[in-house]
Formats: structure tokens, C-alpha cells, sequence
């Protein structure tokens, strides 16, 4: 009787658009379990059509197995999702009706688990965002310095503001440093006296630590044992 009904309800319908609106097959299908071919390979894929995206041109498609219980909510099946282009659609094939808000009309509004709308918004800031923080991350290494260079730099900019300017360290907009990075090599301006001693004092520390701890032990001499017969 349930495969009977499966057979009713299935539908082969190729899909020659490359975008999805609100009157498609498929976007009506939201929810529903279906099966669907994909090209180059002629992949077959079945699962529950998860949304479809005019953005992306692409559906989302769970491949999790059904829960045993017809009456599960779908909230519990394990999600194992792929992503299919709507240009690599040949055809799908409607399988059995999804579960679904009562009386509701076709598409996302009706489909559980519910599917919210994306924030474009959220997304484009979370992009700049990104994009400055990758180009920050980027000026903060050296061009064409020496890796020792680059560790002075890595740590004063541990506690102070500090930029390259080509191959020079500026730190706090007062001090420069200059290669070769050593404590001849620093510059201030007369009134920036505090700052400069502040990182004298930090590229001091960086070289006390490559030397490595101070040994100040006196050598302890080799006992010797005494001759015998002597």
C-alpha cells in the first residue's frame, strides 16, 4: 500500500532553468523528500530538499536517511547536506511529501524545519570585515626583512601600536627603529624621551633573551683521587 502510494506521488521533471522562482516545481518542493540526477557523472542523489536559493543558483539537500518514525519531526534526523547547482540539475524526481506546516502554501514558509531568511545585510558586513581584518594581518608582516626583524617587530607590537614603514619600525607614531634593529638604531624626537625608553627597553629584553640566561657560576674544579703509593 506504501509503495503504492510512493508511485503515485513520484514525478520525473527535468529541470532546464537555471534559477528557481516562486511558481517552480521545486521551489513547491520544499520539505519533500525527493531524488534527483546530477550532472557530469549522472549522480543520484535522495534525500529531503532542504531550500533552494536564487543567490547562489543552488539547492541544499539533506541525504540523511528518514527517521523510522513517519511521525518524527524532521528536527531529529542527523543532517548530511549537499550543495547542487541548478545548472547541474538534469532532472528530480518527487518521492513523498515532506513534513510541513499545516495548511500552509507551498515553499519556505510552510517547510519544517523552518527556514529563515538570510541576514545580506549580516553577510556583507561579516565580509568587510574580514577583508580589513586579512588586510591588517597582512601589513603587519615586513617586506623583505630578515625573520629576526620580524620578531622585534612581533614583539613590541605585543604592548604598543606599531606599523612597518618599509623596511622601519615605527612604534607609537614617536620611535623609529632602523635596521639593523639594534639599540644604535633607535630614533625619537626630543619630547618623545618617555617612549623612547620604553622601547629601549623591549628590544633590550628581546636580545637578553636570544643570548639566552646569564651564567655566573663560578667552574667547579674535578676532584681528582689521590696516587696510589704516593
Amino acid at each position: 500500500m506504501a509503495e503504492t502510494k510512493r508511485q503515485s506521488t513520484a514525478g520525473k521533471v527535468a529541470i532546464p532553468k537555471t534559477t528557481v522562482d516562486g511558481d517552480s516545481i521545486l521551489y513547491k518542493a520544499v520539505g519533500a523528500r525527493i531524488k534527483i540526477t546530477c550532472a557530469p557523472h549522472n549522480n543520484v542523489l535522495e534525500g529531503t530538499l532542504f531550500t533552494t536559493c536564487n543567490v547562489t543558483n543552488a539547492i541544499a539537500i539533506n541525504t540523511a536517511p528518514a527517521p523510522p518514525n513517519p511521525s518524527a519531526p524532521l528536527q531529529s534526523q542527523p543532517g548530511d547536506y549537499h550543495i547542487i547547482p541548478f545548472a547541474h540539475i538534469i532532472n528530480f524526481e518527487l518521492i513523498g511529501p515532506g513534513e510541513r506546516v499545516p495548511e500552509s502554501a507551498p515553499g519556505f514558509d510552510g517547510a519544517l524545519p523552518s527556514i529563515s531568511k538570510v541576514d545580506l545585510d549580516a553577510l556583507k558586513a561579516r565580509e568587510e570585515q574580514t577583508i580589513r581584518d586579512m588586510k591588517k594581518k597582512d601589513a603587519q608582516k615586513g617586506k623583505g626583512v630578515t625573520k629576526e626583524a620580524q620578531e622585534i617587530f612581533d614583539t613590541i607590537a605585543r604592548t604598543l601600536p606599531t606599523r612597518w614603514a618599509d623596511a622601519q619600525i615605527v612604534v607609537n607614531d614617536a620611535v623609529l627603529i632602523q635596521p639593523p634593529y639594534t639599540l644604535d638604531s633607535l630614533k625619537a624626537p626630543a619630547d618623545k624621551a618617555q617612549s623612547l625608553a620604553h622601547v629601549r627597553k623591549i628590544l633590550e629584553n628581546f636580545y637578553q633573551r636570544k643570548k639566552g640566561p646569564a651564567t655566573n657560576r663560578a667552574p667547579v674544579a674535578t676532584p681528582i683521587a689521590p696516587r696510589k703509593g704516593g
